[in-house]
């Protein structure tokens, strides 16, 4: 996915050196980066920020966030918090939470106040009906109610 020329992705097994670097720009251990997933915001091949990841029944889990401080940290995150809101979708995830903010970058980028952290519902705006969005949440299938006919 591409925003503001920023292209926002999956990290693959390349880009860990990269995001070993961003994270030691940010006083974090690189060791992290092999140990841990994250999405990635690239511009012309290059890495420039990343949010950590994991993914739970139907649910996409952010974490940690790091950029290159150079290359305009807000810009950065808010390209992060929006573009994993289409990987979630992409993998068939319901909904994104994120964890607390200092600057509250996922309340900018349409997440809202969920406990500590952030939550975007991705079943509120995809049009499934009540039914289907409560069995989401419980990490049940959504599966077609049909109605059986007697004779």
């Amino acid at each position: 996915m591409t925003r503001e020329g920023l292209k926002v992705g999956w990290g693959r097994a390349e880009e860990e050196s990269a995001v070993a670097d961003l994270l030691e720009l940010n006083g974090i251990p690189r060791w992290v980066a092999f140990e841990e997933r994250f999405i990635v915001a690239q511009k012309d091949g290059k890495v420039l920020g990343a949010v950590r990841y994991r993914t739970e029944s139907k649910r996409l889990i952010l974490g940690l966030l790091v950029v290159d401080p150079w290359a305009g940290e807000e810009r950065l995150a808010l390209a992060l918090y929006r573009g994993s809101r289409e990987l979630a979708r992409e993998i068939g995830a319901g909904e994104v939470i994120a964890s607390e903010s200092r600057a509250g970058y996922p309340g900018r980028a349409g997440y809202r106040r969920w406990g500590r952290g952030w939550r975007l519902d991705l079943r509120r705006h995809s049009g499934a009906g009540v039914r289907q969005r409560l069995l989401g949440v419980f990490g049940a299938l959504s599966i077609p109610h049909y109605r059986a006919f007697r004779s």
